[in-house]
């Protein structure tokens, strides 16, 4: 296993704005969110990307249509690279979340991997089907270069398993819109080269509204 992956977070959407929960639910770049995903492209030029993955979620797919393009590439969509689903949580604000959700919310806000969100995924959860996601990758591909566009819980996730680190560390860990991660698979195991890197983004400005923050 030689191959090289590009793990990228979508673009900002409506809803990074708004401060609102998305998961499962949807909600199309800004017009800053398609300049990110440009910038992004553009300095991804000198890989030599052979795939580009994404999350069959709208806001990831438009992100990797426009790396897509640049290469001149097919997107492949996955449910694999999905967000994780925040069930009841969707569509609401933190604010609306801690004052209808207060204990759930101290366990997510404390202990992440043991919080259980009404109606959505686990952290266990997103961990497992991305872990498989890896695996069948790096059966099906040898020394292929590799974008996958996804969120930032799964990114988070992903960077945490490679790095044979525990779930609960999952703040530990920032990736801001249209961070770029590296990680590399060789024969000895995953060794991360870069991550969230967001130095492509030419005007930035740090969001501090979402449930992950």
């Amino acid at each position: 296993m030689t191959n090289t992956i590009y793990l990228v977070r979508h673009g900002q959407t409506n809803w990074n704005i708004l401060g609102k929960t998305q998961g499962h639910g949807n909600s199309n770049l800004t017009e800053k969110g398609i300049n990110q995903a440009k910038d992004l492209a553009e300095s991804m030029i000198k890989y030599p990307i052979d795939y580009i993955y994404s999350s069959d979620l709208g806001r990831a797919v438009e992100t990797a249509e426009i790396i897509a393009n640049k290469f001149d590439k097919e997107v492949i969509t996955t449910p694999a690279l999905r967000e994780m689903g925040f069930g009841e949580w969707e569509g609401l604000l933190i604010k609306e979340i801690q004052e209808n959700y207060a204990d759930i919310y101290k366990t997510w806000r404390n202990q992440p991997h043991l919080a259980e969100i009404p109606g959505g995924e686990t952290l266990q959860i997103i961990k497992e089907r991305t872990d498989k996601f890896l695996q069948e990758l790096n059966e099906k591909y040898d020394g292929k270069h590799i974008v996958l566009v996804t969120h930032s819980v799964t990114a988070r996730v992903i960077l945490l398993s490679v790095l044979n680190s525990a779930m609960e560390n999952i703040y530990r860990i920032n990736q801001g819109n249209t961070a770029l991660n590296v990680i590399e698979f060789r024969d000895y195991g995953p060794v991360v080269i870069k991550m969230n890197d967001t130095s492509h983004i030419k005007v930035n400005q740090k969001l501090e509204n979402s449930a992950l923050e």
